[in-house]
């Protein structure tokens, strides 16, 4: 799932400009009128925030002034948020004056909020920026960028690349493709593989993105490496030259640090989607997260009763793209279930790299009541909740499944891993082809919408009422 960069940022720093603006605005009304709130029957206070609100945003689409935000100095910064904020006094002063309010309207309150406005962008502004650019290295939610060039060009694209100081991209490796330099590092980035064992590479690592920059008389295949990377959902940037390159995906132009490209992805999602599914996650979370805490305390007991070992079940699983994080559960197997699964595995009924057993000897009598309830899977809403996962999704593998898988297989992972998902519906105990849950998770990635999702969850509800297709 994809979405433009310059939307999350600009509705990140436009918002942060709202809120001080509104809070310039009451500060300098409750200190016009010396720590008291004016009787206003006609609500002219907030009618007025109102149109200082409403000037902000048609500043922001009309003069986008966020552009090069994360490249600007501190007086490149002072002299933009001037601008900015006289502009806004300027709108604000012709409204009041075609509305017939500015005799009434306080220059107090006006110049003020003026000026608490533009202390507040030009602080908050630096601090944001500072915070962006040092986090995005740890981030989760950074695009995890791998650079495909040759030797003698690699130091000048990671210079340049670093230097556009873009807010969520970090250069995770290098792929020299015209010798093995691999071990190696170019200005503290590792060198990762060579051309020969690059798509294992992007198989077993965390790759949100790939740059491909490579001069014209490299013969390689170009169109079979991106199509290569597509099969594992990750986004292919490839220097402009190439953009007639027919192959059958969305393709758009942005910069990569200085250097144009063009970018194959093969949904891009509209940011108030993204925004809408991840409130319905937190909203989802906190309410699974209260009725997880009530049946905690009724099923809590019986499980440590039955079988010694901790109540939560924790196992390292794989999310979007190749990360990893911890999983939880209710433990409904004895405490050595892990170390039993080896002695089990010529018994899997599974066909492929997932592990399945009917009558699993593992399982815990209590365990057989909350797998076929799926009361076991509660305790993940403390992973939706923290972003790991979403309500709906595709299931995320384990690591020992993980490591075998082949290229196509990682598409699977180019979204956020759900606690349930088009395979949980659709009869999950019954499929026993790994490669038909590959394909049901891909169409559901090309095709997601916010409805399908919807969709999901009411099915969801339906299918652990009647405990279907839980063994």
């Amino acid at each position: 799932m994809n979405v433009k960069n310059s939307q999350i940022q600009n509705l990140i720093i436009f918002t942060i400009d709202i809120v001080g603006i509104s809070i310039g605005y009451f500060l300098m009304t409750f200190l016009r009128f010396r720590g008291t709130f004016p009787v206003d029957p006609e609500k002219m206070v907030f009618y007025r925030l109102f149109i200082a609100v409403f000037v902000l945003t048609l500043l922001y689409l009309v003069f986008n002034p966020n552009h090069d935000f994360f490249k600007r100095s501190f007086w490149q910064e002072l002299i933009c948020n001037i601008k900015t904020n006289v502009m806004a006094a300027a709108f604000m002063a012709t409204a009041a004056y075609l509305i017939d309010d500015a005799r009434d309207y306080s220059r107090f309150i006006y110049i003020m909020t003026m000026a608490f406005s533009l202390v507040w962008m030009q602080i908050m502004h630096r601090i944001y920026r500072l915070y962006m650019l040092h986090y995005r290295k740890h981030s989760s939610m950074s695009r995890k960028m791998l650079i495909v060039t040759t030797s003698d060009r690699a130091k000048e694209i990671i210079e340049n690349i670093i230097r556009e100081k873009t807010w969520n991209l970090w250069i995770t490796g290098v792929v020299i493709i015209d010798k093995n330099m691999v071990g190696k590092e170019i200005l503290s980035i590792p060198i990762v593989a060579d051309y020969d064992t690059m798509i294992q590479y992007a198989i077993r690592s965390v790759v949100d993105e790939v740059f491909i920059h490579v001069p014209d008389n490299q013969l390689i295949p170009i169109k079979e490496m991106i199509c290569a990377f597509e099969d594992m959902g990750i986004t292919v940037d490839l220097n402009i030259h190439l953009f007639e390159m027919e192959i059958d995906t969305e393709k758009y132009l942005q910069k990569i640090g200085k250097y144009n490209a063009v970018s194959f992805v093969q949904k891009n999602t509209p940011l108030h989607m993204i925004v809408i599914k991840r409130v319905v996650d937190i909203i989802g979370a906190f309410v699974g997260l209260g009725i997880t805490g009530v049946v905690t305390l009724l099923i809590g007991p019986l499980i440590k009763l039955e079988s010694p070992g901790p109540l939560f079940f924790s196992q390292l699983r794989v999310g979007r793209n190749g990360r990893i994080f911890k999983i939880y559960k209710f433990r409904s197997m004895y405490a050595d279930a892990e170390e039993r699964k080896k002695e089990l595995l010529d018994q899997n009924e599974m066909e492929g790299f997932m592990f399945k057993m009917e009558h699993d000897p593992r399982i815990t009598k209590i365990g057989n009541f909350i797998r076929r309830t799926s009361i076991d899977e509660l305790p993940q809403f403390w992973n939706v909740l923290k972003g790991d996962m979403s309500l709906v999704g595709t299931r995320p593998p384990t690591v020992d499944e993980f490591e075998q898988y082949e290229g196509y297989h990682k598409r699977r992972l180019s979204m956020t891993p759900g606690l349930t998902g088009v395979w949980q519906v659709s009869g999950r105990s019954d499929i026993k082809d790994f490669e038909e849950i590959v394909a049901m998770d891909v169409d559901y990635i090309s095709n997601w919408s916010l409805k399908r999702d919807f969709e999901i969850i009411l099915r969801t509800v339906q299918v652990v009422l009647r405990s279907s297709g839980a063994k």
